[in-house]
């Protein structure tokens, strides 16, 4: 008798294994710059060969040419594709795909919706950059810049409507929505990648009265690519939404399981 349950596990940023029966599907994975406080084991994505891509940020696909193998598909829109075909992943496992596009991967069934990357506030970043800039995460400054300035988004940031045995995970690109698009409504399971902004609680309360989930993931509210990333504060948004839905915030390669 198959086993109907999904499970999630959260590894960092906004890198999550969704696992259903004998399908598996990656989100953004990543592995964390060497000075950073956070690990992921070398073989953390092993036999998983179907990656999903939100947007082309280095923090979302710098890692997979170092994850990706010869059996492994890539799903992603033309802004990552190229970033990726530079990084030396072959075109071979790159799949392109758009908002509107519906596509099977075992026992999933995948939308993609035009999704929005939240307004970064380039000044108040710097400012903080330097604020958190330390002799340690100084190391190679200029080689992890220029990584990161090599992986454009070009406002091509996908959500995902994954379904399996019944149950709707929607996962969010980045914590933002396309003014003009229609998302599905009370999934199951939301991901919110709780970072990128001064008005995080605003952002998400505002985006979980549209959606109205069930449950929510906070994703990416870690500081995994010092000095340019931050710890996020999640207490607000956690007790705001634990009085509507589930929330749950894991530790890093923890999981859950619908």
């Amino acid at each position: 008798m198959q086993d109907n349950k999904i499970m999630i596990t959260w590894y960092g940023t906004a890198s999550v294994r969704i696992a259903a029966g004998n399908s598996q599907l990656l989100i953004d994975p990543f592995f964390p710059f060497p000075d950073s406080s956070i690990k992921v084991a070398e073989n953390a994505y092993d036999n998983c060969s179907n990656i999903l891509v939100s947007h082309g940020h280095f923090d979302h696909i710098n890692s997979i040419s170092a994850i990706v193998k010869s059996d492994t598909a890539i799903y992603c829109t033309d802004a990552p594709y190229h970033t990726l075909c530079k990084k030396g992943v072959r075109k071979e496992s790159l799949h392109l795909i758009q908002a509107g596009s519906v596509f099977s991967i075992g026992d999933f069934q995948i939308t993609a919706y035009k999704g929005k990357h939240i307004r970064l506030a380039g000044l108040n970043r710097m400012k903080a950059l330097f604020k958190r800039c330390s002799a340690h995460n100084m190391k190679d400054i200029a080689g992890k810049l220029m990584q990161i300035t090599s992986c454009p988004e070009r406002n091509q940031t996908l959500c995902y409507l994954v379904e399996a045995y019944g149950r709707r995970i929607l996962i969010l690109g980045s914590l933002s929505l396309s003014e003009n698009t229609l998302y599905p409504s009370e999934p199951d399971l939301a991901f919110f990648p709780y970072q990128g902004s001064k008005e995080l609680v605003r952002t998400a309360s505002d985006i979980f009265r549209k959606i109205r989930p069930k449950a929510v993931l906070l994703t990416h509210f870690d500081d995994t690519f010092p000095p340019f990333s931050s710890e996020s504060d999640t207490l607000e948004i956690e007790e705001y939404i634990k009085k509507r839905a589930k929330v749950y915030k894991l530790r890093h390669g923890d999981s859950l399981t619908l």
